[in-house]
């Protein structure tokens, strides 16, 4: 179970938590959650650091299910206490994002660092500063859906009209019409 919960193949490190948290929440590259996050932003350039209403916004554009959670003021070590099994949380302390998931009764943290056990991670007793995201499962990528083909003329000339692929459906007469429009 710990395999799912890690860093993307493309993973950077650098002040990109929030970027690394929507890539490994959502199941996407980190390139593209990048990508993402610096067409929500706002400012001159994208240099990694994302604020909550990016972050949600990005979830948003990508149908990523999210619970937003409004807790009373704790540590991110006290959060881990009342955290549910398998279940991933995006969580917000002063200045940092990281993704909190219990497996087998143990807190486990992902940050751009990497995964660590809550004892061993070096925020723990950083406070909750914004409404944790309890996350859902990643929208499955969906199949490539044939295009419709275009409809067969019915009428012998009606693809003799002034815009045929506007108009698939008309006759010559019509074109006098469509002038008129412009």
């Amino acid at each position: 179970m710990l395999k799912t919960f890690q860093l993307p193949q493309d993973n950077r490190r650098g002040p990109n938590c929030g970027v690394t948290a929507i890539a490994v929440s959502a199941g996407i590259s980190f390139q593209r959650a990048w990508s993402l996050c610096a067409s929500k932003q706002s400012g001159k350039r994208f240099k990694g650091g994302t604020r909550h209403t990016t972050r949600i916004d990005v979830l948003d554009h990508i149908g990523m299910p999210y619970q937003v959670m409004q807790l009373p003021k704790m540590t991110l070590q006290k959060f881990c206490d009342i955290a549910q099994d398998d279940t991933t949380y995006m969580v917000t302390t002063t200045g940092h994002v990281q993704l909190v998931r219990v497996i087998d009764g143990q807190p486990y943290i992902l940050d751009q660092t990497g995964c660590k056990p809550i004892e061993e991670y070096g925020g723990r007793r950083k406070y909750i500063s914004r409404d944790v995201l309890r996350m859902g499962e990643a929208p499955r990528a969906a199949k490539a859906q044939p295009k419709p083909q275009q409809p067969v003329a019915k009428h012998p000339q009606a693809n003799s009209t002034l815009f045929p692929s506007l108009f698939p459906n008309q006759h010559n007469g019509q074109a006098p019409q469509q002038l008129s429009l412009f």
